[in-house]
């Protein structure tokens, strides 16, 4: 959602992880920089923090971190490119 006057804008990320009952984390990213704390995934979403992006390209990517690395993989999303 833009901000008025080009001050950038709001994001809320979300991830899909697959298969639902993956239990573990996504950490959410605008480039290397991290957005909140890791989330917890709930019936194979995560819902990340409201965060405010500033004006410019935002480069969003999600990364996932199995509870149990024995049943499930690490991943990490395709960015998505994101302007205000």
């Amino acid at each position: 959602m833009p901000l008025p006057l080009g001050l950038g804008g709001i994001v809320i990320p979300t991830a899909q992880v697959a298969p639902a009952n993956a239990a573990g984390t996504v950490q959410f990213k605008d480039g290397s920089a991290n957005l909140g704390a890791p989330v917890p995934v709930v019936i194979g979403i995560a819902l990340g923090p409201a965060s405010t992006l500033s004006t410019g390209t935002h480069l969003l990517s999600a990364v996932f971190t199995p509870s149990n690395t024995t049943r499930f993989l690490a991943s990490t999303s395709n960015i998505v490119t994101v302007k205000f």
